[in-house]
């Protein structure tokens, strides 16, 4: 499994967050012991986390400042997978997880504005992966589709535009389902509230394909642009 698992866009609205409760209550459901590291100023996974609650065993630590690679070597001592919500922005916090990261998921909607924010995300990856920090280890690097709806134009068009120029795109989508934000009212995730639902399946189809990077060294950030 990977040791810390860091999304970033540099646009917001991207489902940043949900994605990343969702990939921790997947992996907390199973046993094992994944902590989030809410490093969006807008907070969004602190501000729904309840410490009483059915994910409180998955703890969330807010810290959007440029010490968050303290803050994920630490957890990742105890933790694994250390899961780090950036900002829908490039800053200093967001290259700074990245650094610390094993692998980058960068989540998009099937949006023209999406696909240049991913690009350019996917490029500040390559950027750090030349720095002598990840000389020797770079990060590998996922984009996701995210709040899609199965069979529209725009969906396939995005996803052909993107293999095309071999971006790597995961096959698992996590479609537009309102599953996601009711449980995220209470700070929860589809697997929680669901475990046998659509939400949840779409989610153990991404953790699965996830899972098989590990193995396998096709989606490291390339040494060229497409």
């Amino acid at each position: 499994m990977f040791g810390v698992i860091t999304l970033a866009t540099s646009k917001g609205g991207a489902g940043k967050s949900t994605l990343a409760r969702s990939l921790a209550a997947h992996w907390y459901a199973l046993g094992h012991r994944p902590a989030l590291v809410d490093a969006d100023p807008q907070r969004s996974l602190a501000n729904r986390y309840d410490p009483t609650g059915r994910l409180s065993g998955v703890p969330v630590i807010a810290e959007p400042e440029e010490c968050v690679g303290e803050v994920i070597e630490e957890l990742r001592l105890r933790h694994s997978p250390v899961i780090v919500d950036t900002a829908g922005f490039r800053n200093r916090t967001t290259i700074g997880a990245l650094v610390e990261t094993d692998l980058a998921l960068i989540p998009l909607k099937p949006a023209v504005e999406d696909v240049d924010a991913a690009i350019a995300t996917y490029d500040l990856i390559q950027e750090i992966n030349k720095t002598q920090e990840r000389a020797d280890r770079p990060i590998k690097v996922a984009m996701v589709l995210t709040m899609t709806m199965r069979g529209t134009v725009i969906a396939r068009h995005v996803r052909m535009q993107l293999i095309s120029a071999s971006y790597p795109l995961l096959v698992a989508e996590m479609p537009n389902r309102v599953a996601y934000p009711e449980a995220g009212i209470e700070g929860l995730s589809p697997t929680t509230v669901d475990p046998d639902g659509a939400a949840a399946r779409d989610i153990t189809a991404l953790v699965h394909e996830l899972m098989k990077l590990e193995n396998y060294e096709l989606l490291t950030v390339r040494e060229t642009s497409p």
